[in-house]
């Protein structure tokens, strides 16, 4: 991905963020070479908490929106991963023990288990 390109989401999604009056100081655009998709992360202090939303919904809807303005600027499909006040970088370790956990005890008990429901995001996560 090329540094333009990271810039144009940058301006996106800063843009965004701004119209909503919040900090943008701390964001960063960058390519995930493994992922295949953009990292875009934001701390916006004490606004964390609404831009997150409940059980990250609408942090969920800013990436969806984000997709969208970054695809139709650039003309092809762009993959946004957003992460605000770190809020996936937190959550996506405990799911993975949590799925550690329960493929280890498949293994010795030789019972399936059936795994609370989690967001999308989570198990494209624990599915990678």
């Amino acid at each position: 991905m090329d540094q333009e390109t990271l810039k144009k989401i940058e301006d996106i999604t800063r843009k965004i963020f701004e119209a909503l009056g919040t900090s943008t100081e701390s964001l960063l655009a960058e390519w995930q070479e493994t992922q295949e998709r953009i990292y875009v992360s934001l701390d916006a202090g004490q606004d964390n908490g609404f831009l997150i939303g409940k059980e990250g919904r609408m942090l969920e809807a800013f990436k969806e929106i984000i997709e969208a303005f970054s695809s139709k600027a650039m003309g092809q499909h762009i993959d946004i991963y957003l992460d605000i006040g770190k809020y996936w970088s937190k959550i996506e370790p405990k799911a993975l023990e949590n799925a550690k956990r329960a493929a280890e005890e498949v293994a010795r008990t030789g019972r399936a288990i059936r795994l609370d429901p989690m967001h999308p995001m989570l198990r494209r996560y624990l599915h990678k």
